[in-house]
């Protein structure tokens, strides 16, 4: 085996591993509950129709999900998916997504056999307080689902950031300084460890812009277009808004091939595409009679927003500002403005950068929910950072400045494991209604000025920003501030609201302590939450995924680091030898 090869698995093993130590034991997120039910559907039925219990749903969770949905629906609101054609309930979510979980069902269903148990020690422990079995159950499918899917996706997204640097020219230093930097010191991080279908989005995305990448610079083959159109296509269907993005790959293959006079290329690209778009539009018209109808309700009713405040929001909001997320944007924003840094697809970074900023600075949901920073965006911080780092190496020209800014971004991003997101923002709601009713019985706000959307407020003041009050969460939860010692949720005002956020309640439903059973405790971590399920030491079981990630990933990115010393690895000619042959391709 090649060094370089036995370099890439070491260091996508080992990074897999390290991720693993840092993920959820279930899922946060409602939107990830119906995915997987969806996904259960398809494996086990061949069609990821959503049933009732009338209907012979075979799981209490898609019951419930099923009838949510249609009761919505009679009750003129859509949430979380739409009636289709044939009477029964899709979910909205990407199908792309459900397809990507159906093949982890069957590990899912093996160990529930395994452990038998843990669905009826979850519901002893959280019953009272479980708010939806769409979310809660089966414990063990979630707890593959969370464990894997995100972390293998991150795993080759790091991967792929070094396989576009070198493309790019830098060296085997540079490219992995590069995919380091991204994956541990912007808001990339996140999601590695989350159940939404960012992660995957973001690991096709790169996965279409690598060989897009080498077919601009005169290095692809015409395998290399098949490949691009069937990542892109891929793409599409795990985050329907990266069409945006693929509409500017083709643009640069279509610009590739009349600059080289032939268009195989471009028909390469479009064949490797066609299939998943046939995918897309055949599910679309036999769910819902319309080839181009996905469930979503229609973009109009979302994006309504002011787009000079949520441009601002989105760039500095103190709780999910992009700046403070991933702090190396101070570095590589002017570097990619800058003429003086001579960087190849310039205008790429840019372009990708800024589409998905000014889309969602009008969307009323910018903030981008149970997630960590604003997750719409992430994908454009890292194509930027991407196509910029390698060629303009911040870390040589400004090494003080780059060790200060890549360590605040790991610190940062280290705060997001510190504290579940969905008890953080159950928290932060919490505080912001005391501290508006405070207000109104003072006389200081008008009652019609409530806010209508908390997560809004938490997303840019500075008051509820995670950034800080994630550390006070962590320590409330180390110190058991959050739940009594039979386990149960320790409500009232100085329990909950006061250690974290510095507001004294002015109702009992201010004063309410996490309500899941898992955001308590640290249990938003997969070695806590199955430790405390079965009574065993949460240390003993996350020990051997540190030590072996560690000790692989070490030396797999250090033999990429080397590789272009040791002759193996590279990416064709080194930047040097590539500026005159793509001086006409910028």
């Amino acid at each position: 085996m090649k060094r370089s090869t036995r370099g890439r698995l070491l260091a996508g093993f080992g990074t897999f591993l390290l991720i693993v130590c840092v993920a959820h034991g279930n899922f946060e997120t409602t939107d990830a509950g119906f995915t997987m039910h969806a996904a259960r559907a398809l494996w086990h039925r061949g069609d990821s129709a959503l049933l009732t219990a009338e209907e012979g749903g075979e799981h209490i969770g898609e019951q419930q999900g099923a009838k949510f949905i249609k009761d919505q629906e009679r009750a003129g609101v859509r949430k979380c998916g739409k009636i289709g054609v044939d009477g029964l309930a899709y979910v909205w979510f990407p199908m792309g997504h459900v397809f990507l979980l159906a093949p982890f069902v069957p590990l899912g269903d093996a160990l529930d056999a395994a452990l038998p148990d843990a669905d009826q020690r979850l519901q002893q422990r959280a019953r009272p307080f479980l708010r939806s079995y769409v979310e809660g159950s089966p414990v063990a499918t979630q707890a593959v689902m969370s464990m894997l899917v995100p972390t293998l996706c991150f795993a080759t997204s790091l991967l792929l950031l070094y396989r576009l640097a070198r493309e790019l020219g830098a060296n085997g230093r540079d490219a992995v300084w590069t995919a380091v930097a991204i994956g541990a010191a912007t808001q990339a991080f996140a999601v590695g460890r989350e159940q939404l279908s960012d992660g995957p989005g973001l690991m096709l995305l790169l996965a279409a812009l690598l060989p897009v990448v080498r077919l601009h610079l005169g290095r692809g083959t015409p395998a290399t277009a098949v490949w691009a159109g069937v990542m892109s296509g891929c793409a599409v269907l795990v985050r329907y808004q990266t069409a945006l993005s693929v509409l500017v790959f083709a643009g640069i293959v279509a610009f590739a091939c009349r600059r080289r006079g032939s268009y195989r290329a471009l028909l390469g690209y479009a064949l490797g595409g066609a299939p998943l778009l046939l995918l897309f539009v055949g599910t679309n018209y036999f769910r819902f009679g319309d080839p181009f109808e996905t469930g979503y309700p229609a973009i109009g009713e979302w994006f309504q927003a002011n787009p000079g405040a949520g441009l601002l929001k989105i760039l500095f909001g103190a709780g999910r500002g992009l700046m403070w997320c991933s702090p190396i944007l101070w570095l590589a924003l002017p570097a990619a403005w800058s003429r003086r840094s001579d960087v190849r697809l310039r205008w790429l970074a840019w372009v990708l950068f800024l589409t998905p900023v000014a889309i969602f600075s009008t969307a009323l949901g910018w903030q981008g929910g149970q997630a960590w920073a604003i997750r719409y965006v992430t994908p454009g911080v890292v194509a930027l950072c991407a196509i910029v780092l390698p060629q303009t190496a911040p870390w040589r020209r400004a090494p003080r400045l780059w060790a200060a800014l890549f360590a605040l971004g790991c610190l940062v991003n280290l705060t997001s494991v510190l504290a579940p997101v969905r008890g953080q923002l159950q928290l932060m709601s919490q505080a912001l209604q005391a501290a508006e009713q405070r207000s109104i019985d003072d006389g200081a706000l008008d009652p019609a000025d409530r806010t209508i959307d908390p997560a809004d407020v938490g997303g840019w003041h500075p008051r509820y920003s995670p950034l800080y009050r994630n550390w006070l969460y962590a320590w409330n939860s180390c110190v058991g501030g959050f739940e009594d010692e039979q386990g149960r949720p320790h409500h009232g005002s100085a329990n909950s609201i006061e250690p974290v956020y510095g507001v004294a309640a002015v109702a009992p439903a201010h004063g309410r302590a996490p309500l899941h059973w898992a955001d308590r405790c640290g249990r938003h971590l997969w070695w806590r939450f199955w430790g405390d399920l079965y009574e065993v030491s949460g240390v003993l079981l996350v020990l051997p995924f540190a030590l072996l990630g560690g000790l692989c990933a070490w030396f797999g990115w250090r033999a990429l680091a080397s590789a272009e010393a040791a002759g193996s690895g590279g990416a064709g000619p080194t930047r040097e030898e590539s500026l005159s042959e793509s001086a006409t391709a910028r």
